[in-house]
């Protein structure tokens, strides 16, 4: 399915353009002495979610048409594109999380989604587009719940192929076990967390 308005891809673009990430306001000595004890994703309502073949697997398991938008506009449909964006999401950050050496204070991370934007094959060969993924980070004291730092701005974005051979050639790789677009933007986001985090 292609549906992209001229608001949507702009904003795309934008974010991809033009990314400045805040500081993160911890000394090295005391980013290092965090202890991540839980990681929550939050997806909400207002957050553009536009990932076109999660949608057509959608469709596909439950045997309906692929024809009528209103389909993936449905509760049901929306509460599944983000349930799984949030899996998936959660795997890469719970993996950059798990290679850091532990410290002795305990936080807890809240993610909250700005943007998950994965291109369909129609509009890579049409306009263009690279899969990308925005969300903000705050970090979170787990005695007190007081908000110790925020990874704001971080957007997660890769190449993907672009045309009509790009994209086939793209489809090829991924058969042969290369990530999908949708993994590559969250491992790209995942890792910028973590520099960040660790003051690199």
């Amino acid at each position: 399915m292609f549906r992209l308005s001229l608001a949507a891809l702009l904003l795309t673009v934008g974010l991809s353009a033009c990314v400045t990430v805040t500081p993160n306001t911890l000394s090295p000595q005391e980013a290092a002495d965090l202890k991540i004890t839980s990681l929550e994703i939050v997806i909400p309502p207002e957050a553009r979610v536009d990932w076109s073949s999660a949608e057509d697997d959608y469709l596909r398991s439950r045997n309906l048409s692929q024809t009528d938008p209103a389909l993936v506009a449905s509760p049901d449909a929306r509460t599944h594109l983000r349930n799984l964006a949030t899996a998936r999401l959660k795997a890469k950050l719970d993996r950059v999380i798990a290679q850091r050496p532990q410290g002795t204070r305990p936080v807890r991370l809240v993610a909250t989604v700005i943007l998950i934007d994965i291109p369909s094959a129609a509009r890579r060969i049409v306009i263009g587009g690279n899969p990308t993924i925005a969300a903000n980070i705050d970090v979170i004291d787990a005695r007190t719940g007081a908000q110790l730092t925020t990874y704001r701005g971080g957007v997660g974005s890769k190449m993907s192929g672009q045309g009509v051979y790009g994209v086939v050639g793209d489809a090829l790789v991924q058969s042969m076990g290369a990530d999908d677009l949708f993994d590559r933007a969250a491992n790209d986001y995942a890792e910028g967390f973590g520099d960040w985090l660790a003051h690199r």
